[in-house]
């Protein structure tokens, strides 16, 4: 039975608003999700509307235990393509169809999330609209408009921006919408604390201390969709935690950003926790931006792992991620962190259109030396190995992934020179894959994937269904023609995201071709 503080409690009434918030992910991924606890929060906050929640496994509302046809809309908060089927899994237990034709705008089902903003098209058929942007400012556009057309589906849709929300049936271009100022923007201070189950990062106050990248890692998506980059001030974060964590009733923070410690103001968070003892889990660290000073304040806070992606320290590596880092500050950096008494957890894409062996062996070479030097000190490294998965908006959309095949040979040689030296833990190239014939997908998988979500999900069956319909997924190793329409060409992140990938797909195509790996 899941126990929790700070839900919201309403007493239902007639004419009013009920709209399911739905996670289609595990209730504690739900618990450590930031957009999760905004959009509920916000919705709350209209007394007319009582907005209840929908997690994998949950075929009732955790709040009234309410099944999911009873509600008049739907609001869905994606972050991984893989979690599509679930989407449909958690519609048809629910009694409401997953299709859009069906539905009829009853209820409407309204979705957003890094991944169907970067690409709608997969979802064509299944949802009424696309959120493109970020929730502070779109969802008090979308609840005002539910409330003023409430039982008129299709008058919600009318009154919608065409900035900020996508219409699958329209077609229409879509600019995306964002937050201008953190520091006067919604923030959720009252967030869900179970007493049942753990979240995926502990239980805490989550604080978002920036927001978006000033870097442009060819391969990164969160980074160009939540561009520009954004911090919030020093005392607009030391307001947000003493609030968050006397109303939580917690002592520890969990920290989000995607830049960190980009900013004075993360600096002075991680000092503030330091004095008070306060305990903190903080996100993955720069390797640039180590210092003696930030190792001392991670220390203070209780964190005794460094994380951090180097992704690769290769040359050819270097050159195709753009995420240049000499090796040697790289090397000195992470044993800076070990002589400190941190353990190690590294990201590393490891399978990279035209990258040759000898850059693979680099990477490895590296990995066992650093893990080296950490056993010497008794500490341990763990290494996550991820064939890189293209995405939308970046110029990896229009060359594809490594082929499956030598995508496990790579995983299986990492595993093999590194066994008994550090805790490797691969991404599955199969998964991999899927997650890629998705990402760059078009409008016709739409309802491959409601038959994908009725048989239960699972990699095989979604090789055998895109098999059955002569779907071909060529472009997942192959990329998109450049110069061509795209599925997401709709969708205008701005801020020269679209210009910059442009470009960078035109200096990359050089380095590529020269080992013959792209076909664009």
């Amino acid at each position: 039975m899941i126990m929790e503080v700070n839900a919201v409690v309403k007493k239902l009434r007639k004419g009013m608003v009920r709209a399911a918030i739905l996670y289609p992910s595990t209730y504690s991924a739900s618990l450590s999700s930031l957009a999760i606890h905004s959009i509920y929060y916000i919705a709350n906050s209209y007394p007319e509307v009582y907005a209840e929640r929908f997690t994998l496994g949950n075929s009732r509302s955790l709040e009234t235990r309410s099944p999911l046809k009873d509600f008049d809309y739907i609001i869905g908060s994606i972050h991984y393509e893989l979690d599509y089927p679930k989407l449909v899994s958690i519609l048809s237990n629910g009694g409401v169809s997953a299709l859009r034709s069906i539905r009829r705008g009853r209820p409407l089902l309204i979705v957003g999330g890094p991944t169907p903003m970067s690409n709608p098209a997969p979802l064509t058929d299944i949802v009424d609209a696309v959120a493109v942007g970020e929730a502070e400012v779109l969802l008090p556009t979308l609840i005002e408009a539910i409330v003023e057309n409430h039982g008129e589906p299709s008058k919600v849709l009318d009154s919608l921006p065409s900035n900020g929300f996508y219409l699958p049936e329209s077609g229409e271009e879509v600019k995306r919408v964002w937050t201008r100022d953190l520091d006067a923007a919604f923030y959720p201070v009252k967030q869900i604390q179970s007493l049942s189950n753990e979240p995926i990062y502990g239980k805490g106050f989550i604080i978002e201390t920036s927001r978006g990248c000033p870097r442009w890692c060819r391969f990164c998506i969160e980074g160009r969709l939540f561009k520009p980059h954004r911090a919030r001030s020093s005392q607009a974060l030391v307001n947000l935690v003493e609030e968050g964590l006397r109303i939580n009733e917690v002592n520890r923070a969990v920290v989000y950003s995607l830049f960190f410690p980009g900013s004075n103001g993360e600096l002075h968070l991680l000092k503030y926790f330091s004095d008070r003892g306060i305990k903190a889990s903080l996100p993955s660290i720069r390797l640039d931006l180590v210092s003696d000073e930030l190792l001392e304040l991670m220390h203070g806070v209780g964190q005794r792992t460094l994380v951090t992606a180097p992704e690769s320290i290769s040359s050819y590596g270097e050159a195709v991620l753009c995420k240049f880092f000499k090796r040697k500050d790289h090397e000195a950096a992470l044993k800076q962190a070990v002589d400190r008494g941190f353990d190690l957890k590294l990201y590393f894409i490891i399978g990279i259109k035209g990258e040759g062996f000898d850059s693979v062996r680099e990477n490895v070479e590296f990995i066992k030396r650093i893990s080296s030097y950490a056993r010497k000190s008794g500490r341990k490294v763990s290494v996550s190995i991820n064939p890189l998965v293209p995405k939308p908006k970046t110029p990896f959309q229009w060359i594809g992934m490594i082929d499956v095949a030598k995508a496990k040979r790579l995983i299986k040689y990492v595993r093999g020179e590194l066994g008994g030296i550090a805790d490797v833990r691969p991404y599955d190239a199969e998964h991999a894959w899927a997650q890629t014939s998705i990402a760059l997908g078009d409008s016709r998988l739409s309802k491959l994937i409601v038959e994908w979500g009725l048989r239960g999900g699972g990699i095989r069956s979604w090789r055998r269904i895109l098999d059955s319909h002569s779907y071909s997924a060529a472009y997942v190793t192959t990329g998109r023609s450049f110069g061509g329409k795209t599925p997401w060409d709709d969708i205008i992140i701005g801020e020269r995201v679209e210009e910059v990938a442009e470009a960078e797909y035109i200096a990359l195509r050089k380095i590529i071709k020269e080992t013959g790996a792209t076909n664009n």
